[in-house]
Order: structure tokens, then C-alpha cells, then sequence
């Protein structure tokens, strides 16, 4: 086991002993804002084991594992989930800026809701490649839907 999957286990334990301790701090009546919290804490560690023992497996030549598949595919959609929401989020704000009238010192706050959208919308269609930056963001999807039998 690597360093950067000790690394990623272990913020994934700590976030499970935090949900787990947000809602015990709640007892004996849970607010909706501890299960938020707490849902929050177990998104994140579906997050660092995605990172710290699928993410760079699409460089394996081995055939995913049904486990390996399922989370690929889970966190595929969270993430087109959470990012197409933030964009439509976004473009909302932009939009109704937009139909109530913008004043000239509101034009940078339309000019960004609406590239914060757009990068949000490429975020949730193809994810995020190996280096920063957008070009090699769509071979590194093709790449992942050919390892996971995406069609999608």
C-alpha cells in the first residue's frame, strides 16, 4: 500500500468517525442541519476512496472489479449530479440578473456566474483529466468509459 492510499484511507476513516460524531452530538433529537453535516462527512469518504484506490487505476491493465466498477460509475454520476446543479445554479443567478436589468458594475458578476456555470457543466460532462487545465480532460473520460463500459 502506497502513501497516497494511507493518506486517503485514513481522511476517509476520520470523516467516518465525524458523521458518526455529528449525530451523536445531536442525540437526543437530530436537526436537519446534523444530517446535512453528517451526509456531507460520508460524501467525503466515498470521495477518498474513490481517490486513494480508483482514481488512477484507469492506467491498470487489469479488468476493473465489479466493486471497482460500481464506484466509478457512482461517483460518475455524483459528480455530474453536484456539478450540473451548481450550474444550473449558476446560470440561474446570471439569468435573472440578466431579466431584472444589470447595471454596468454588475456585468463582471453575470460574466462570472456564467463561466463558473460553463466550467461546472464541462466538470460534470467529462470530469477532470491529469493536469490542470482543460486539454486532456475528454481523453481521460474516453479512457474511463472504455475501461468501465460507460456508454454514457
Amino acid at each position: 500500500m502506497n502513501g497516497h492510499k494511507i493518506i486517503c484511507g485514513s481522511l476517509a476513516g476520520a470523516c467516518v468517525v465525524g458523521a458518526i460524531a455529528m449525530l451523536a452530538r445531536a442525540q437526543p433529537e437530530i436537526a436537519p442541519p446534523d444530517i446535512f453535516f453528517a451526509g456531507l462527512f460520508l460524501f467525503f469518504v466515498f470521495v477518498f476512496i474513490w481517490a486513494g484506490w480508483w482514481d488512477e487505476a484507469v492506467n491498470d491493465n487489469a479488468e476493473p472489479s465489479l466493486a471497482e466498477r460500481t464506484v466509478a460509475t457512482g461517483w460518475l454520476w455524483m459528480r455530474r449530479l453536484v456539478c450540473w446543479g451548481g450550474a444550473f445554479f449558476s446560470l440561474l443567478i446570471a439569468a435573472s440578473m440578466v431579466a431584472k436589468g444589470i447595471q454596468p458594475e454588475q456585468v463582471p458578476v453575470v460574466v462570472l456566474a456564467v463561466s463558473i456555470g460553463g466550467v461546472l457543466i464541462w466538470a460534470g460532462l467529462k470530469g477532470f483529466g491529469r493536469v490542470r487545465g482543460m486539454s486532456d480532460d475528454a481523453a481521460v473520460h474516453a479512457e474511463r468509459r472504455k475501461r468501465y463500459g460507460w456508454w454514457f
